[in-house]
């Protein structure tokens, strides 16, 4: 009964936030719209790059990351001042971000300012000048962002235990490195050069439809973006289950990833069905995991990352070094006795909360572009009813993934670190 009014609500949800998404091709670009309803005024734009850090070899290790901080400076048409200025006056919010995948540039603005702001983006991509100057602001830009991320233990041992997971490709670093080869701006000029190529960009938009998107695309610089050269494709990606990470630190708390290899459909409902997340907020839940971690005194967060050919979901343990290793083993325990052979409440809990997850996603403009983007790049898209289906098959999933040889990645001191061999898994 509940997952069926769970499902229901999720359908509303789902159909309310924005007419059934439609993709197009403009000369080669990809372009997805979907339309909010009339009375709705605000819409959001990006442009989507299929240029992200999996991308990157020895030669320009960081660039994805200097491309991004690049976006919405000067361009041949406009100083990155008078972007910024016209932004404002129109009270739109520009935003750009660098995943393992795509580098996104992205506008959220009133519907009526969307051909100037699709103009706008057609200059990130086709006119923007790279100059040496701007080069050394960016540069400061991003090692400070790298720098921050290094501060941030959690988001240290979640780096750590994609390099342990995938190695090279989905496990190059999102920030850019220390002593990276990327030193001037006509190195990250060499980058934008291949990654600008009509085949690998989607512009996305959302209260729009992709008929009238893409009439605007087709009258941009976009249109006019060459074939993709000299970009290296996306090689067979491997898990390199048993392997470890240990990032040596003696700070007060310790951290942990137990990360499990997974089809990128399923990593939303294999993360619900661990069931850390709390309903309630003065009630821990009634999920094994989560009963877990409040008896012994620990933090046990589920993760998901889907991509486009592989998906990591596990747990993020943090704990006293002192008990790091017995919280870790309180929690592969669990794991094996609990989750791999789940109950038909905790499925019946999972995926409902997927679903739910799935429809305020889709009623959110970020939520609902980045659905889109995987649509438009032809990439598996947590759409309703993928996690419907991804659902109905959660039981076999659990056992079968949570029975596999995870990766591990900590930042704690190795001599308190349980090893992933020693985990029973």
């Amino acid at each position: 009964m509940y997952w069926s009014t769970a499902r229901a609500a999720a359908r509303r949800g789902y159909a309310s936030a924005a007419s059934a998404p439609s993709v197009m091709n403009v000369n080669g670009i990809r372009v997805a719209g979907a339309s909010a309803s009339s009375s709705e005024q605000l819409a959001s734009l990006a442009l989507v790059v299929n240029a992200g850090s999996r991308f990157e070899t020895v030669e320009n290790a960081g660039a994805a990351h200097f491309l991004k901080a690049f976006g919405f400076r000067d361009t041949q048409p406009r100083t990155s001042f008078r972007t910024i200025r016209e932004a404002e006056l129109n009270g739109a919010t520009l935003t750009a971000e660098a995943t393992r995948e795509n580098i996104v540039f992205r506008v959220q603005c009133f519907r009526d300012a969307v051909p100037y702001f699709v103009d706008v983006l057609s200059q990130v991509a086709a006119g923007t000048k790279y100059a040496e100057h701007e080069f050394r602001a960016v540069e400061r830009v991003v090692q400070l962002e790298a720098a921050s991320a290094q501060a941030h233990a959690e988001t240290r041992v979640l780096e750590a235990v994609h390099q342990a997971a995938f190695r090279g490709g989905l496990g190059n670093a999102l920030y850019v490195p220390e002593g990276s080869p990327v030193n001037s701006a006509e190195s990250v000029q060499a980058y934008a050069r291949s990654a600008f190529a009509r085949d690998r960009v989607a512009v996305v938009g959302t209260g729009i439809e992709a008929e009238e998107l893409s009439q605007l695309v087709a009258a941009s610089k976009l249109a006019e973006l060459p074939a993709s050269t000299g970009f290296p494709g996306v090689q067979s990606t491997s898990f390199a289950g048993g392997s470890q990470k240990v990032i040596e630190s003696a700070a007060p708390v310790s951290h942990y990833a137990l990360a499990f290899a997974c089809a990128p459909e399923e990593a939303p409902v294999l993360a619900r069905l661990l069931g850390t997340q709390r309903r309630a907020k003065w009630n821990v839940g009634a999920a094994p995991l989560a009963q877990a971690a409040a008896e012994d005194g620990f933090a046990a967060d589920a993760f998901s990352f889907a991509y486009s050919d592989a998906a990591l979901v596990g747990v993020l343990v943090s704990a006293p070094a002192a008990r790091l290793r017995a919280a870790v083993e309180r929690v592969a325990q669990t794991i094996q006795k609990s989750v791999a052979r789940p109950s038909a409440d905790s499925v019946q809990r999972a995926a409902a909360a997927a679903q739910v997850d799935a429809a305020d996603q889709m009623a959110t403009q970020e939520g609902a572009a980045r659905v889109l983007t995987q649509v438009a790049l032809g990439q598996p898209a947590a759409t309703l009813e993928a996690v419907e289906q991804a659902a109905s098959k959660l039981s076999a999933s659990a056992q079968s993934v949570f029975a596999s040889k995870p990766v591990a990645a900590s930042v704690s001191l190795s001599q308190a670190t349980p090893y992933v061999d020693t985990l029973g898994f």
